[in-house]
């Protein structure tokens, strides 16, 4: 579980712009996409479900769950790599099938290329569908 203290500078319906300081744990984050970073200095406006009701201004806590963290951590690392293997048996499977004067190996290559960008493509899609779900954004847990 991450957690991080910030300020609050924006409230709309049940969402809040939280301002916190940019710490270690945000590079590991699977939600640093909902992170809005301020140029040239080290703070970020991450965007929070706001449950508990906190106030423009104030200082509050927010989370990240462990869960979320696992679940999204697999999807981003396996997604790509059971992509790339699965255009690669396609083509061996594509080539041996159809008797194809093409190499192989050369068929092979190429859907593997094509399956993972079309994986990263389907990652980002179901990521954009993830940041409406409930549970898998950052929560405003508590005020400090």
């Amino acid at each position: 579980m991450i957690e991080e203290q910030g300020v609050i500078v924006d409230v709309k319906g049940n969402t809040a712009f939280v301002k916190t300081q940019r710490g270690t744990s945000c590079e590991s984050c699977v939600a640093k996409n909902t992170c809005h970073g301020m140029i040239g200095t080290n703070e970020v406006i991450v965007e929070a479900d706001n449950s508990i009701n906190a106030r423009f201004g104030d200082r509050v806590v927010i989370m990240v769950g462990t869960a979320t963290l696992l679940k999204t951590g697999f999807i981003l690392y396996m997604g790509p790599v059971v992509g790339l293997i699965l255009g690669v048996a396609l083509g061996q499977i594509l080539a041996k099938q159809f008797a194809m004067e093409l190499n192989p190996d050369l068929l092979s290559g190429i859907l593997g290329v094509v399956f993972l960008v079309i994986t990263f493509f389907a990652i980002r899609l179901y990521g954009k569908q993830l940041e409406k779900k409930e549970g898998f954004r950052p929560v405003v847990v508590r005020v400090v």
